[in-house]
């Protein structure tokens, strides 16, 4: 394969792409880039070249399958699919989701509160995840605190919702962080942890936390409805 021409070609066409999709119907990835060509795809998953994949796509609040065969792969650094057998339909829903990007966020995607999300189980980051988008918020995904203060730094951030107990940079670094520098004083922090005895509470809330939920006995509804109660009395949304 002509790696070089591959690269060139996706490098004029392709747009930033940052979105949970689903291979085969079970397994969870994350793409990084679109062209009407095909995609990018970030992650440890291992496809033999040219097998075929069925790919499925969100877009609001929709979600398109298509076939998807695999130009190339890197197992734990990504791979690249192209489409295959696309009906007219499809083609004008890949072009939709392009045309979505370059033009810029509507008016209501604009009033859509940002979440960052820190939490390094997989399972409890997307239930939570699927109730924080239930109640209309963007969410952006962190596995641990060092991933965690690169989105604090780089994004515009309403909330921050945020384990404890992590590799690298913990939940408490974080919160110290956060409250320590003026730019961040003010943005709200939920805690969520499976460490929920009453010295941890403590120390968490006096260290600046909004509010501290125990992973145990809280659901991820009801921390997204806390999380939207809570924006809603800082912000008047």
């Amino acid at each position: 394969m002509d790696y070089a021409g591959e690269k060139e070609r996706r490098g004029s066409e392709r747009f930033p792409y940052r979105e949970d999709i689903l291979l085969d119907g079970t397994r969870i990835s994350t793409s990084m880039d679109i062209s009407e060509g095909g995609l990018y795809i970030s992650g440890l998953q291992s496809y033999e070249i040219n097998s075929l994949i069925d790919l499925t796509i969100p877009f609001k609040e929709k979600k398109f399958t298509f076939k998807v065969q695999v130009r190339y792969c890197q197992p734990g650094i990504g791979m690249g699919v192209a489409f295959v057998g696309l009906n007219d339909e499809q083609k004008a829903q890949i072009r939709g989701i392009i045309e979505s990007i370059t033009k810029g966020p509507d008016q209501s995607d604009r009033e859509r509160k940002k979440v960052l999300l820190v939490e390094d189980s997989d399972t409890s980051r997307q239930a939570i995840k699927n109730a924080l988008c239930k109640e209309g918020f963007d969410v952006i995904e962190a596995m641990d605190g060092i991933e965690a203060m690169k989105f604090i730094a780089e994004e515009k951030l309403d909330l921050i919702i945020l384990d404890l107990y992590m590799k690298g940079i913990d939940g408490f670094k974080v919160l110290s962080v956060l409250k320590a520098n003026p730019k961040w004083k003010e943005l709200p922090v939920i805690i969520c942890s499976g460490h929920d005895t009453q010295d941890v509470k403590e120390k968490i809330m006096n260290a600046g936390a909004d509010e501290f939920f125990s992973k145990r006995g809280t659901s991820a509804a009801k921390l997204a409805q806390t999380a939207k109660v809570l924006l809603q009395q800082r912000h008047k949304i």
